[in-house]
C-alpha cells in the first residue's frame, strides 16, 4: 500500500513538473529592441490644438568614470611616506566615452492661454517612460503633470492653473519626458500669457473688467 502511494506520489510531481515546463513563455520579448519615444500631439480640454515645433536636436554620449588609486612615489621611484610612516595614497577620476548614445529633442516654447485648463501630451512609445513634475524655480506652481510615468502609446496629462496677473508666467515649465535609459528624451517648454485687461472709460469714470 505504502509503494503504491509513493508511486502516485513521484508521478504526480514529474507531471506537475513536466506542466509547469510546458507553462514557461517560449519567447520571453526581444531585449535588443532599441527604445522608440515620440511626443506626436499636444491638445487641451478648451479644445486648443497647439502646434509644436523643433528647435534643435542634440546627439549625446554618455561619459562615464572610475578611480584609480596609486602609491605616490618621488623622482627615483621611491615610495614616499608621509609624517606618519604611512604610504601615501593618490587617487584620480578617469572619465571615458561610453558605447551609450542619446538624443535630446528640444522643442520651442509654446504660449499657453491665462485660463484653467488641461493639456493632453500624446505620446508615442514602444516602452515605459517617465515625466517628472517641473520645478517651479521658486516660485507658486501653476503646472501640475497628473501621470509621472507610463507605458506605450499614452497621453501624458497637466493640469494647468490660471493667470490672474497682466503679465506672462515668470518661470517657464520645462517638462521632460524621457525612455527609462534616457536615450531618448524631449524637453518641453511651456509659458502662460498675462490675462488680457480691457479699460473702459464710461462719463469719467474708469471700469476694469479682466478677461
Amino acid at each position: 500500500m505504502k509503494k503504491s502511494f509513493y508511486s502516485l506520489l513521484v508521478g504526480s510531481l514529474l507531471y506537475f513538473s513536466f506542466s509547469a515546463c510546458e507553462d514557461d513563455a517560449t519567447n520571453p520579448g526581444d531585449f535588443s529592441l532599441k527604445p522608440t519615444l515620440e511626443v506626436t500631439g499636444i491638445a487641451s480640454a478648451s479644445n486648443n490644438s497647439y502646434t509644436f515645433n523643433l528647435a534643435r536636436s542634440i546627439d549625446t554620449t554618455y561619459r562615464y568614470f572610475y578611480t584609480e588609486s596609486d602609491t605616490l612615489k618621488d623622482q627615483n621611484g621611491n615610495l614616499v611616506k608621509d609624517e606618519q610612516g604611512n604610504y601615501q595614497i593618490t587617487k584620480d577620476s578617469i572619465y571615458y566615452d561610453g558605447q551609450t548614445t542619446g538624443k535630446l529633442y528640444e522643442m520651442e516654447k509654446i504660449m499657453l492661454d491665462p485660463d484653467i485648463d488641461t493639456l493632453m501630451i500624446s505620446i508615442a512609445s514602444n516602452c515605459k517612460w517617465k515625466a517628472p513634475m517641473p520645478s517651479s524655480g521658486g516660485k507658486v506652481q501653476w503646472f501640475f503633470t497628473q501621470n509621472l510615468a507610463g507605458g506605450g502609446d499614452g497621453t501624458l496629462t497637466v493640469a494647468v492653473t490660471r493667470n490672474r496677473n497682466a503679465s506672462p508666467r515668470a518661470v517657464d515649465a520645462v517638462q521632460i519626458v524621457h525612455t527609462p535609459d534616457s536615450t531618448i528624451m524631449y524637453k518641453l517648454i511651456f509659458g502662460q500669457k498675462g490675462v488680457l485687461r480691457i479699460i473702459r472709460i464710461c462719463e469719467g469714470t474708469e471700469q476694469i473688467r479682466i478677461m
